[in-house]
């Protein structure tokens, strides 16, 4: 005796067919869930990458004007005060053009500031030699003095002088009075250095050399 129900062709061909379906679907939702966690992992691997890497450093370097100016000086001493350098240059008739610096808590006499050692003359007879240092005139800006250090490296006396024309305020009119009085008192660029670097060395003390 046979039991079990008897089903016909089309309901089992209906049955094969749902079953193919049903199967197609879940391959087509399981490789949709694995494309998707792998562009996940493809994002998150970027992005550690470019945090860890990161973009390549950008290399920055001062301004020019706020870099140390090379120098070079004609020196005759070095003293402990203002005073004891300003003594010793009037007592020596040659020195009428010398000036004195101050720098590094001392007092020099300097008869020449020159941009090559070259420039400046010296002799070990008479007691000269040539002094390397180098200034720093950043924070004359806040005194109106911000083009000391263009002033300082020129090698013309025309192109001071246009250094200084156009606008100018209180402060940069008294730079460009002084930058006047020194020119008309010599027209020699070392001589005109020499007496620059003084005032501001001393004076308005915005200058900073070093050696």
């Amino acid at each position: 005796m046979k039991f079990g129900k008897r089903y016909s062709k089309v309901t089992v061909f209906m049955a094969m067919l749902h079953g193919v379906l049903i199967g197609v679907a879940a391959v087509a939702v399981i490789g949709l869930l694995l494309a998707g966690s792998k562009g996940k992992d493809n994002d998150d691997k970027t992005e550690k990458e470019t945090a860890t890497s990161g973009p390549a450093p950008v290399e920055t370097t001062a301004p020019a004007s706020e870099k140390p100016l090379q120098l070079f000086a004609k020196q005759h001493g070095a003293f402990s005060s203002a005073e004891s350098a300003t003594l010793f240059i009037a007592e020596d008739p040659s020195l009428t053009k010398a000036a004195v610096i101050h720098g590094n808590d001392k007092f020099y006499v300097w008869t020449a500031v020159g941009l090559a050692e070259n420039e400046v003359v010296t002799n070990a007879a008479e007691g000269t030699y040539l002094k390397a240092f180098k200034v720093e005139t950043s924070a004359c800006g806040a005194i109106g003095a911000g083009k000391l250090d263009e002033v300082l490296a020129q090698t013309e006396m025309a192109k001071i002088k246009n250094l200084i024309e156009g606008k100018e305020d209180a402060k940069t009119k008294e730079f460009h009075k002084k930058i006047a009085a020194i020119t008309a008192y010599s027209k020699d660029l070392q001589v005109v250095r020499l007496h620059l670097l003084s005032h501001y060395s001393q004076k308005d003390k915005c200058i900073k050399i070093t050696f």
